[in-house]
């Protein structure tokens, strides 16, 4: 019943937004910023991605989990450089011991305020983060919720001379965050402890502790560093509509890109272990909306077997309905 409350709350205050919803193109100066798959683009812009699909690589403990995910984002411009953004996801989890379970996850509820614009340089810092909200998912949800607090930084190399023109595509994006759950631990008699993906931030001493006969088992729930890398080359051409009386322009073509992302558990029993993937891939961008597509590929034993995929629609809602205006401003 309470997520139901949720879900419903969530679903009119976007269609209020909906209503009254605008937002700028994702450029900095003359470089055009692509919503990217695996890390998150620094520049808050009106847009919506329908359901996803994500298919994680199976996990590295025994038994081994399948995961696909299925996220969809709605984001929205409060003002032209501060925009909400809400994401919900549907799991679909399976392993040989407990077959197949689905349920959505909690529901992430973010922020993004764009700090610091350069457009001679084509360079732009954010700041922002999200909070997961403990209690608004299924079963496979976390109980508690986390706050992840984020830094995002852009620049793309269309100032450099004509010596090193070929190297004008190129773009960097980057990411820096902390996610803070807000238990850090709980116990369970061995034998009843949910098992987690290492990447969802829950981990299983390997100690048991003892009280009296009973036998418990402590599961960490450490903060995590999180950093996100995204290096592109942009073919991207930047058109303008034409003798409209915005003069709005939009950017049309291929993105060859490759992201990094890694997880640092900052304390409990796998302090320091670092796991992380590698998502080469390409984005088609058009007026009204671009696809992409990457593969999954863990940097190591510990962060998976085999290889997943990410296939992602991102629509941008100011090319769709022009006339809209951001909340506050103009």
């Amino acid at each position: 019943m309470v997520r139901t409350v949720w879900r419903t709350a969530i679903l009119g205050f976007l269609l209020l937004f909906a209503t009254c919803s605008e937002g700028s193109a994702a450029y900095v100066g003359d470089r055009f910023f692509p919503s990217t798959l695996a890390t998150t683009v620094p520049t808050p812009a009106d847009f919506y991605n329908p359901p996803n699909f994500v298919r994680l690589p199976d996990t590295a403990t025994t038994p081994t989990t399948h995961e696909i995910d299925i996220p969809t984002t709605y984001e929205r411009l409060v003002t032209r450089d501060l925009g909400v953004f809400f994401t919900e996801t549907f799991r679909i989890v399976s392993d040989v011991n407990r077959g197949t379970r689905t349920g959505f996850d909690n529901l992430v509820i973010g922020a993004q305020y764009q700090l610091y614009t350069n457009p001679e340089h084509q360079f732009v810092v954010s700041v922002g983060g999200t909070a997961a909200i403990g209690g608004t998912g299924s079963s496979l949800a976390a109980p508690f919720s986390t706050l992840t607090p984020t830094i995002f930084i852009g620049k793309g190399f269309g100032d450099l001379p004509d010596s090193v023109a070929w190297l004008r595509p190129l773009t960097i994006t980057g990411t820096a965050a902390v996610a803070v759950p807000t238990e850090s631990s709980t116990s369970a008699s061995l034998g009843t402890i949910d098992s987690r993906r290492a990447d969802a931030g829950a981990f299983t001493s390997l100690t048991p502790v003892f009280t009296g006969a009973t036998t418990l088992s402590e599961t960490i729930y450490p903060k995590i560093l999180q950093l996100g890398f995204a290096l592109e080359y942009s073919l991207v051409s930047n058109e303008y509509t034409g003798p409209n009386r915005t003069g709005t322009r939009y950017p049309e073509g291929w993105v060859p890109l490759v992201e990094f992302t890694t997880q640092t558990p900052l304390n409990g029993p796998l302090a320091g272990r670092t796991t992380g993937t590698v998502n080469p891939g390409v984005i088609w961008v058009s007026r009204y909306l671009q696809v992409a597509a990457e593969a999954i590929i863990p940097i190591d034993a510990h962060s998976g077997r085999d290889v997943g995929a990410r296939i992602q629609a991102h629509l941008y809602l100011p090319a769709i309905f022009p006339d809209l205006k951001p909340m506050f401003g103009n």
